[in-house]
């Protein structure tokens, strides 16, 4: 069986980028979850930095690296989550148990 098109060319991270790849994989298990996703908190972020010894310039690059792919991520979610609704219809109240 052909591997499907997504597999088969995916693309290839720079291997200097894997540490910041990791780093948002590890952090998006800080986000909070309710309604929605919401953003990875800078405190895990800070937290993360602390833990690896990045600080100064490196810690501002991996603030700017993680929000910018978090934002990305959030809107992916947003847009599949829009769509996923649109497909079952609004959400309606839910039904009064009989007694």
């Amino acid at each position: 069986m052909p591997l499907p098109d997504k597999i088969a060319n995916k693309p290839t991270l720079n291997e200097g980028l894997f540490f910041y790849w990791q780093a948002f994989a590890d952090l998006s298990t800080d986000r909070s979850l309710g309604m929605a996703e919401g953003p990875i908190p800078w405190s895990a972020i800070d937290r993360y930095g602390y833990r690896h010894d990045i600080w100064s310039d490196e810690f501002d690059r991996l603030v700017y690296i993680i929000r910018g792919l978090d934002s990305e991520y959030l809107k992916i979610r947003a847009s599949k989550n829009k769509k996923a609704l649109g497909k079952t219809g609004k959400i309606g109240k839910p039904k009064m148990r009989q007694k």
